[in-house]
């Protein structure tokens, strides 16, 4: 049920000893885990806001997003009930609340929703009993203020209300699928009926209100109870669930606000401290205009946890709702007279006030303030851009004679701009405009209706069902290859073109599901191995190794005689230099990210990363480029630890151990309670579950190719190891050679040749340039003779023979200087283009612009450009309009007088 409760009161429970009220959130988030702890719940750590495995979502936007594979049986259930208490971000996709922000006393596009689950466990009697007993047992609340509702054909839970728990049944509502069906989180998985725990504010408040028709906002819902017992299909149906069960939400934020007795949720302690950084900042208060303070507290908030959990600006999914978060609470905190980047002072506030609760955000502390900064200033210089545009969008108008700004226009300034609609209605009405706000509300929603169509989901492709029913079946899979690189096993499932099967035949695509199998799944970035099953009856190539559903391994390749069939025992043989060369640059990776931390700092974290047999790919956090002496200094660090021949161990240890000891995490990811550790030396401790060397002197030399950066404050590294660094050497030997060969010179004397001929190319390239400009300015061409006058202005429009656009600046400079006052058109082509030139003298400027001129005759020429009231230009295609483009200057210029 979806109630918007604007400006609701404080719970009249609390009016009068609202100075004993001290309850923190986090001792309610404490409290409530503790309570189902002692009821055999495991609490469980909140997943990332990133889904894993579910290529629906766009966010994590519930607590039960972690658990989806436990109801529908994909993968074993480690235990039977949990509770935890969930990051959330409604800001994007199905779930999205980031245009209420703001504007109600509860909405946020980040927060923590409290829950607790069961999987094939307890079902609606245990669920609805422990939600009374927490509601008026340990909160308090009173027995007689709790309304609730169930879905209109629930007969179960209606009468666990009313028998079992005594609720009167004048405070049962029985409503429709709209307000009491829940789910599914995405288009597939875990859904049904639901039931809802109402805290009622009063009569006072409207004597008349009832759950179904509630105006003024009487009943405020504070616990959702979901009854999961179906699974809804992509084509619609819904089977029922292999293990039902319960999920529960509850926000931690608004069960705060009524604890505390906060008129809204930014009123708690929770997040009135990020207010409180910002009011430092300004010299706005807060009661004057709260909604600029509580969008900033809620954004900086979503930013900070998105950024920990590795998800960086971009303009396309996650990271384009990111840009938008930031670039919206940038927008408002000019409403509060702050100009210049702040965000990244106020994210200070949230990781000291949730730190303890999510260490990664203690841990990406230089991350979030250093990426949240790049983007504050790049968003500055696209207002500034906006400004430009809005400025062409007034003068276009103004010729025109139209008065109100096109929604199209006004779209495209907040869509690639950032540009404000409050500050676009702001600056029209200063000129005398009106916006056309259903055009732009209609680009919006084809915006939006654009996005929800494109999503795609998690950049994982949907699990297909016959994974499923196979993981069913056979279960996980045995990885033996951290010991041998071949092995015996059994075939336990043959898949050809999404059937299982019992056996594939020469020549045939099929996928194989083994009991026990030597080969690496895809993980972690490190590739999959390949190899060769081989049996009495048959043998196959494989080509692909992943796991598609939990730790079930599925081995993709081609028959290559013979049969294969389920029950077969077969040799697995991976391709052992294959994967030693995949384990060079593994462990390299490892030893790449110690330089890094060594040479740039500590703030360096992976933010992803590529191991292959025949390079790797280090993506990390850094914020500047990296100079060539640093590189060099990190390289040689790299071959250093190579050279001390490094020992490489291994170790499964408990995540807070690992952790405590310094273990690196991959940047975003969450891991389960027991980990594996990598260990080399004294260099590196990280967590990984990938193949590595035993030694680092095994892997030989380690050579950088190239660096780059792939998005703001992360940088990437491309380098090779082993056999393909010497490959990667000896071809730029010989391309070293060749060169030295081309210029008669010896390999040390490149440089210096490359260096001479350089000088001497750019001293003949200026020798060209006097000899053009003599020419386009000499007799050759009597530029003087082909001036017109028109209403009182000298124009000249005339073709410069061979120039490019540098060549016809010169050549306007030289025409001005010698026509004084006056307009004067130049053009050129050359190799298939065409160059536009068009200047305007100081003393005409306020009567026609050299801009508005070129975006009159670029269009003629297939081109566009602009420029400044004095000068501008442009570029063009089509070089048989030339002539026209000259013929139609003096009429645009007459046109474009007053």
């Amino acid at each position: 049920m979806r109630i918007d409760l604007i400006n609701w009161r404080i719970p009249h429970f609390f009016e009068s000893k609202r100075e004993q009220i001290t309850v923190k959130s986090d001792d309610i988030r404490a409290g409530f885990l503790d309570f189902f702890r002692q009821r055999g719940h495991v609490v469980e750590r909140s997943d990332t806001l990133v889904p894993r495995n579910d290529p629906t979502l766009l966010f994590t936007s519930a607590g039960m997003v972690q658990f989806k594979p436990y109801y529908s049986g994909e993968v074993p259930v480690p235990y039977r009930r949990a509770a935890t208490s969930q990051k959330c971000l409604r800001a994007g996709g199905k779930a999205n609340d980031l245009d209420e922000v703001g504007k109600t006393s509860r909405h946020l596009t980040f927060f923590e929703m409290l829950g607790n689950f069961s999987f094939g466990d307890y079902f609606k009697r245990e669920a609805i009993q422990w939600a009374w007993e927490y509601s008026t047992q340990v909160l308090k609340l009173p027995a007689d203020a709790i309304w609730v509702s169930v879905f209109e054909q629930d007969d179960e839970a209606y009468a666990i209300w009313e028998r079992e728990i005594g609720v009167p049944v004048s405070r049962i509502a029985r409503l429709g699928a709209k307000d009491n069906f829940w789910g599914p989180a995405g288009d597939t998985g875990a859904c049904g009926p639901c039931s809802e725990l109402l805290y009622d504010r009063g009569a006072a408040i409207d004597p008349n209100a009832t759950l179904e028709n509630d105006p003024n906002e009487r009943f405020l819902e504070f616990w959702n109870l979901v009854f999961p017992q179906f699974d809804q299909q992509l084509d619609g149906s819904r089977p029922p669930l292999k293990n039902r069960g319960i999920d529960t939400g509850m926000g931690l934020e608004r069960l705060a606000a009524l604890l505390q007795q906060k008129d809204t949720v930014f009123d708690t302690d929770g997040i009135f401290p990020i207010i409180e950084a910002t009011q430092a900042l300004t010299k706005v208060r807060y009661d004057e205009r709260p909604v600029p303070f509580r969008v900033i507290a809620d954004h900086v908030r979503a930013l900070s946890f998105m950024i920990a959990d590795g998800i960086l600006p971009s303009n396309e999914g996650r990271g384009y709702v990111e840009r938008r978060l930031l670039r919206r609470a940038a927008r408002f905190g000019r409403e509060l007279g702050l100009e210049k980047p702040f965000l990244h002072q106020v994210c200070h506030t949230v990781i000291d006030r949730m730190g303890q609760q999510y260490p990664e955000l203690v841990e990406g502390r230089v991350q979030i303030e250093k990426i949240i900064h790049i983007e504050e200033d790049r968003f500055a210089g696209a207002l500034a851009r906006g400004m430009d545009l809005l400025d062409d969008v007034f003068e276009k108008m103004d010729r025109n004679g139209a008065k109100v700004v096109p929604g199209e226009e006004l779209f495209r300034l907040y869509d690639t701009y950032g540009f404000p609609l409050d500050l676009t209605q702001d600056i029209a009405d200063d000129r005398g405009y009106t916006l056309d706000r259903a055009g732009f509300e209609a680009a919006m929603e084809r915006q939006r209706e654009k996005a929800r169509s494109a999503w795609a989901g998690s950049g994982q492709d949907a699990i297909a069902p016959v994974y499923r029913h196979v993981h069913d079946e056979v279960g996980e899979t045995r990885f033996i290859g951290y010991e041998a690189v071949s092995g015996q096993a059994t075939i336990q499932a043959i898949i050809i073109g999404g059937e299982w099967v019992d056996h594939a035949s020469e020549g045939q695509e099929a996928e194989f599901v083994l009991d026990a199998t030597p080969f690496y799944a895809e993980a972690g970035g490190q590739v999959g191995d390949v190899g060769v099953f081989d049996a009495v009856n048959g043998n196959a190539q494989i080509t692909e190794t992943r796991r598609p559903v939990g730790k079930m391994t599925v081995h993709k390749g081609r028959m290559l005689r013979g049969v294969l069939c389920v029950g077969d025992k077969v040799d697995a043989f991976v391709d052992a230099p294959r994967r030693a060369a995949v384990m060079n640059h593994h462990t390299a990776t490892h030893l790449l990210q110690a330089a890094l931390r060594n040479v740039l700092g500590d703030h360096v974290h992976q933010a992803g990363s590529l191991v292959a047999p025949d390079r790797l790919r280090f993506d990390f956090t850094h914020f500047e480029g990296i100079d060539l002496d640093r590189l060099l200094d990190i390289e040689r660090l790299v071959n250093e630890y190579i050279r001390r021949d490094e020992p490489v161990q291994t170790a499964q240890r408990r995540l807070e151990e690992a952790r405590a000891a310094g273990a690196m995490a991959l940047f975003g990811e969450k891991y389960e309670d027991v980990v594996r550790v990598v260990e080399v030396g004294d260099v590196s401790l990280e967590l990984c579950g990938g193949t590595h060397v035993p030694r680092t002197g095994v892997i030989g030399y380690f050579k950088i190719l190239a660096e780059s950066a792939i998005s703001a404050g992360v940088r990437r590294i491309e380098a090779v190891c082993g056999e393909p660094c010497v490959d990667a050497l000896q071809a730029r030997d010989r391309q070293l050679i060749h060169l030295a060969r081309l210029l008669s010179a010896n390999a040390d004397e490149v440089e210096e040749r490359v260096r001479a001929v350089l000088d001497e190319n750019r001293r003949l390239q200026r020798e060209v340039e006097k000899w053009k400009q003599a020419a386009a300015t000499g007799a050759a061409v009597d530029y003087m003779s082909q001036i017109r006058e028109i209403n009182g202005v000298k124009v000249l429009a005339a073709e410069a023979p061979g120039q490019d656009a540098k060549g016809l600046r010169a050549v306007l400079d030289n025409l001005r200087d010698r026509l004084g006052s006056g307009v004067i058109v130049l053009t050129a082509a050359q190799d298939d283009k065409v160059s536009l030139c068009v200047g305007v003298s100081k003393d005409l400027t306020g009567r026609i612009k050299a801009g508005d001129i070129v975006k009159e005759l670029a269009p003629i020429v297939g081109g566009g450009g602009g420029g400044r009231p004095d000068m501008a230009q442009a570029g063009g295609k089509d070089v048989s309009r030339l002539p026209e483009c000259i013929a139609q200057a003096a009429e645009v210029v007459r046109g474009l007088l007053p």
